[in-house]
């Protein structure tokens, strides 16, 4: 599987491309602030990008959706409960509204929706194979904000004891780079993450 982890804008915000090396159907997640620049690098590895996933709909996590979609004619795809806000304050909408257990196919490879509400209402996690793409949910040794509108501190406590059943191999990849390593491990987070160990 290809994976790039692309740093972009002034907030440390990791976007992300991922793609299947046989068929080259890909992924991007979280276009923010230089899509032009993913797309490029997509274009580099021969990705062809089938979807535009959003973590959540936060601007600086979906403000270049705009673009990405012109660029690469992509499907956008955001969970349910965001998509009112992403129609509202952050055009254009929609394509596919995603669930928790929905599966995105990429070729042989497929990325698995969790549903992980808290930093906002409709905030997901996407595994592909043993690899955990967060957004704002859980960052490397801290966790996303929940005194944000549509934040939960009770729904986040459930969205932190479900991660915490993750088995420990899983690697895991935020969406800002805010910790001391751009990725980490669900066991290393499990150990030291105070998010994880305070639930």
């Amino acid at each position: 599987m290809i994976i790039k982890q692309v740093e972009v804008g002034g907030m440390l915000n990791f976007a992300y491309i991922i793609g299947d090396p046989e068929t080259k159907e890909g992924i991007v997640i979280d276009p923010s602030w230089e899509p032009e620049r993913l797309y490029d690098i997509a274009r580099e590895e021969s990705i062809t990008i089938k979807y535009i996933v959003n973590t959540h709909c936060h601007e600086d996590h979906v403000n270049g959706n705009r673009t990405m979609k012109e660029l690469s004619g992509a499907v956008i795809a955001i969970h349910e409960a965001e998509t009112k806000y992403l129609r509202h304050f952050f055009p254009p909408e929609a394509d596919m509204k995603l669930n928790d257990g929905d599966t995105l196919n990429l070729g042989k490879v497929s990325a698995v929706v969790i549903h992980t509400p808290g930093h906002s209402p409709g905030s997901i996690c996407l595994m592909v194979e043993n690899n955990l793409f967060t957004g704002d949910t859980l960052f490397v040794g801290s966790c996303g904000r929940t005194d944000l509108p549509g934040g939960d501190d009770s729904e986040f406590r459930k969205t932190m004891n479900r991660l915490k059943n993750l088995n420990d191999s899983i690697t895991v990849h935020p969406g800002h780079n805010y910790g001391d390593s751009a990725i980490s491990t669900m066991g290393k987070e499990k150990r030291l993450n105070p998010c994880l160990l305070s639930v």
